[in-house]
């Protein structure tokens, strides 16, 4: 089940990018400081999927999700990883190998 303060956040725009007004800009920041740990796998496949594949930071909002989603215990959700032309996805995998995780096989090779 997904959280009030994730579906809001997915309302606001498709993508969080640079492009938001101040308004959105405003309102998305106000849901991310609403997340209530632990987070679900439904908020976070929710959560990745408002990030842009071209590594915009949305002003630093997509860093924010970023260490929300790194939190949730359910977290590496590796199907949500499997698109290594996203910028995103790229820096989640980096991260996870540069912690010590392994790629499963079935996902794909491992970042560079």
């Amino acid at each position: 089940m997904m959280q009030k303060a994730v579906r809001d956040l997915w309302g606001i725009a498709p993508k969080l990018t640079e492009d938001l007004t101040l308004e959105q800009i405003t309102a998305a920041q106000t849901c991310i400081e609403s997340l209530l740990p632990p987070l679900s796998a439904d908020d976070v496949s929710a959560l990745i999927s408002l990030l842009p594949a071209d590594g915009d930071t949305g002003y630093g909002l997509n860093w924010s999700i970023l260490r929300a989603v790194e939190t949730a215990p359910e977290w590496p959700l590796w199907d949500m990883l499997r698109d290594e032309g996203n910028d995103w996805v790229r820096r989640f995998r980096q991260r996870l190998a540069n912690a010590g995780f392994e790629v499963p096989c079935d996902i794909g090779s491992k970042p560079n």
